[in-house]
């Protein structure tokens, strides 16, 4: 890379915090002279604006998106000897917070066309002990809910769906987050809405799931009682600072989603006729977030250093699929099992992405692809 050409980053965190540098400080600075350190008048109505924006009656916030998917299960009564079904291609967050609760996670395979966990293969491993599903959002492309919505009524299952990737995505024309029992969201730095540091969220419809999380991240305290405690809980809660900060950047989360989006169609344009598996087209009623801007290359190790050498990142989500980590060795979880995830993790590479992306560093990211490729053809 030549010294006059910038780097195009994979996030810019930087520009959008610029942008709004001085409204972020004010909110935080209120935030932290009203001396409400925690639950206070900035979570409440934060709670109160994304429960709306989401479109269900309640939001509850918590220390982050892991959190989230902890309370959410447990509150949904998931525990010891219990079995909860999910993907083995997502962060590990989603797994640990199912054993937190004292659960089993179970695997089922993805569907090679979107990543999402494949309802088939769902379907195919639930038990008398299977208790719950938890889709994940992967990418910000929304799981076939509809499918997973009949497959968990015919069995009497909950749906806990994690939708930590996937702000305002939506399925069949409804918010990804008020579908299932529950929805789990992370506000990590990163995500499409982030904090300035870990926070997260519950969405959910359900009054007593919701009663029951406010108190789980809470440790356990009753409701309006101080020192009495009708649950085991913890202390999970998201601060006051967090709270402000979100409020800030809520107003802008329609227009940074139409604008990765509108990235999105640029990168679809200029990626034409090259050698690579785009992102899935959403189905009628379905809009993808794209948190991340995720195609899938033959030598993909290859392009990806190529990229890195002409000053573009990338990143691989993810390339050791959970049944292959360490902190699952002792399960004896075999790879043939899962032979979608499998293929996926050896060729998956998510390219820059983030709402203030310019239409000329997206045709500069697709000619260096497509460089790649003439150049690997003519060898």
């Amino acid at each position: 890379m030549t010294d006059d050409i910038k780097p195009i980053p994979l996030f810019n965190l930087k520009e959008q915090y610029e942008a709004l540098k001085p409204q972020i400080h004010q909110a935080a600075l209120e935030a932290m002279d009203s001396m409400h350190w925690l639950l206070g008048p900035q979570t409440e109505k934060f709670e109160e604006e994304f429960a709306r924006l989401i479109g269900v009656k309640h939001c509850i916030s918590c220390s982050s998106g892991a959190s989230a998917i902890q309370i959410a299960l447990k509150a949904a009564g998931i525990g010891e000897g219990d079995e909860v079904i999910t993907t083995p291609f997502t962060f590990i967050a989603t797994t640990s917070s199912i054993s937190l609760t004292g659960a089993k996670f179970v695997f089922a395979d993805i569907d090679p066309h979107t990543y999402n966990i494949d309802v088939k293969d769902v379907e195919r491993k639930i038990t008398k002990n299977t208790k719950a599903i938890l889709p994940v959002h992967l990418y910000g492309y929304p799981a076939d809910m509809d499918a997973i919505m009949h497959l968990a009524n015919e069995h009497g299952l909950k749906v806990i769906e994690d939708c930590a990737q996937a702000h305002l995505a939506m399925a069949d024309g409804v918010m990804v987050g008020g579908i299932g029992d529950a929805g789990c969201f992370s506000f990590y730095p990163s995500k499409n809405l982030g904090a300035c540091g870990d926070a997260g969220c519950i969405t959910t419809n359900d009054d007593e799931l919701a009663d029951a999380c406010r108190s789980l991240r809470h440790s356990g305290r009753a409701k309006n009682k101080a020192y009495e405690y009708d649950l085991e809980g913890s202390t999970l809660r998201m601060d006051e600072i967090q709270a402000a900060v979100l409020r800030v950047k809520l107003p802008y989360l329609q227009e940074w989603t139409e604008a990765r989006r509108k990235a999105a169609a640029w990168y679809a344009e200029g990626l034409a006729g090259v050698p690579v598996l785009l992102p899935p087209t959403p189905s009628v009623g379905y809009d993808q977030s794209f948190y991340v801007y995720t195609i899938r290359a033959e030598k993909r190790d290859e392009l990806q250093a190529y990229l890195k050498e002409k000053g573009i990142a990338s990143a691989v989500y993810y390339p050791v699929p959970l049944y292959k980590q360490p902190a699952y060795k002792h399960l004896g979880l075999q790879p043939e099992n899962f032979p979608e995830a499998e293929k996926a993790a050896k060729e998956v590479l998510s390219i820059p992405m983030f709402p203030e992306i310019t239409e000329e560093q997206v045709a500069r990211v697709c000619e260096t692809i497509r460089a790649f490729y003439e150049q690997d053809s003519a060898v």
